[in-house]
C-alpha cells in the first residue's frame, strides 16, 4: 500500500471515530412509541426566579445600604420586576428606615406602594399573590413608622387606620397593620375584648370576667418556631405566677381551609399537649377576629394587662425569660 493510500485510510478511519459511524457502532435503537396524552410524563415545572430579598437583609444587616440597592438592580436587570424584585424593594424601604434615611425611606416605600397600587388595578390579587401582600404590608408599614418619627404616634396611627380599612379580608395582611396601630395607641387603654370564635378545651373566660386579676395573653400559632422557643420561659413564669393570680390566656386562629379545621385544631391541641406540656394547659381561644384585634401577624405576641384591665405592656416578639418577668411583675401591682 503506498504511503498516500495509508494517509487516506488512517484520515477515514479517525474521521469514523469521530463522527460515530464505525461498523461496530450499534444503530441508535428505533424510536419509542409516543405514549399516550393519559400516560404521558408532565413537563417538568420552571425553577422559581431567586429571591434577592436574603442578600438585601445580610447588605442591610451590614448598614450597607448602597450595596443592597445594587442587589435589587442587577435581579431586576436578570428577571425583570417580578415578585421578589417587589418584595426586595419594600425591604430597602424597610432598611433605609432602619438606618434612619427617611428620605430614601420614604421614596422606597412610595414606589413599592405605586406598584402594588398598579398591579392591583390590573387584577392581580392580594389573596393569591403573596409577594404582592408582602410588599404592599411592609410599604405601609414603612410609611407609618416614617411618619411617627416625623409627625408623631397620632398622625401615624391615623395614616394606619385608613389604610387598614381598605384592606380586604385577609387576616394575615389586617393583622400587620393592626400590630402597627396596637404598637402606637394600644398601651394605656382598656384591652379589647376576646372574640371566643372557638376553643381547645373548656370555654376560656372573658377578659371581662377576669377583671381583678393580671392577665397574660400569648398569641402564637402552632407551627411558629419562636413561639415553640417560649414554652420553658412560659413554664416558668406560669409557675411562678399563677398561684399569685396572674392569668394566662392563649390565642391563635385557623390557618387551613374551613374543610380542614377539625383536623387543624386537634394539631394545635397536639402540639400544645407535646410541645408546652410543662406550661399545662391554659385558657385557649381560637379566633381570627381577636388574632387580627391584637396585630398576631408576628408570633409570639405578648400582652400585658393589668388589674383593671388596662394593656400596660405589648411585645410583638420573642422575649428572655428575664423580660417576661419584668412585665409580668409589672402588671401585678
Amino acid at each position: 500500500m503506498t504511503p498516500r493510500r495509508i494517509l487516506l485510510t488512517l484520515i477515514s478511519v479517525l474521521l469514523a471515530i469521530a463522527t460515530g459511524t464505525l461498523a461496530q457502532t450499534p444503530a441508535p435503537p428505533p424510536p419509542a412509541p409516543a405514549a399516550s396524552p393519559a400516560l404521558a410524563s408532565p413537563s417538568p415545572s420552571p425553577s422559581p426566579t431567586p429571591s434577592p430579598v436574603s442578600a438585601i437583609r445580610g447588605k442591610l444587616a451590614a448598614g450597607d445600604l448602597l450595596s443592597a440597592e445594587s442587589v435589587l438592580e442587577v435581579h431586576r436587570l436578570q428577571h425583570g420586576e417580578d415578585g421578589p424584585w417587589l418584595v426586595g424593594l419594600s425591604w430597602l424601604g424597610r432598611g433605609a428606615f432602619m438606618l434612619g434615611d427617611m428620605e430614601r425611606a420614604q421614596r422606597y416605600a412610595s414606589r413599592a406602594r405605586a406598584v402594588c397600587a398598579q398591579r392591583i388595578a390590573r387584577g392581580d390579587s392580594l389573596e393569591k399573590d403573596h409577594d404582592l401582600e408582602a410588599a404592599l404590608g411592609a410599604a405601609i408599614e414603612v410609611e407609618a413608622q416614617r411618619l411617627e418619627r416625623l409627625r408623631g404616634p397620632r398622625v401615624a396611627a391615623e395614616y394606619a387606620r385608613g389604610e387598614l380599612a381598605r384592606l380586604p379580608a385577609m387576616p394575615a395582611l389586617r393583622s400587620r397593620i393592626q400590630k402597627r396601630i396596637n404598637l402606637l395607641t394600644l398601651v394605656g387603654t382598656t384591652a379589647p375584648e376576646l372574640v371566643i370564635e372557638d376553643a381547645i378545651g373548656a370555654p376560656p373566660p372573658t377578659l371581662a370576667s377576669m377583671r381583678g386579676r393580671p392577665i397574660v395573653l400569648f398569641v402564637w400559632a402552632e407551627w411558629c418556631g419562636d413561639c415553640r422557643g417560649q414554652s420553658g420561659a412560659l413554664a416558668k413564669m406560669r409557675a411562678r405566677y399563677a398561684p399569685r393570680g396572674v392569668q394566662f390566656v392563649t390565642v391563635t386562629r385557623y390557618y387551613d381551609d374551613a374543610g380542614h379545621r377539625v383536623q387543624e385544631k386537634a394539631r394545635v391541641d397536639s402540639v400544645w399537649k407535646a410541645v408546652y406540656a410543662d406550661v399545662g394547659p391554659l385558657p385557649s381561644v381560637i379566633s381570627t377576629a381577636s388574632m387580627e384585634r391584637y396585630g398576631g401577624s408576628s408570633t409570639p405576641t405578648f400582652v400585658f394587662i393589668d388589674k383593671r384591665g388596662i394593656v400596660r405592656d405589648y411585645a410583638p416578639t420573642r422575649l428572655t425569660e428575664e423580660e417576661l418577668e419584668r412585665r409580668i411583675a409589672a402588671i401585678e401591682k
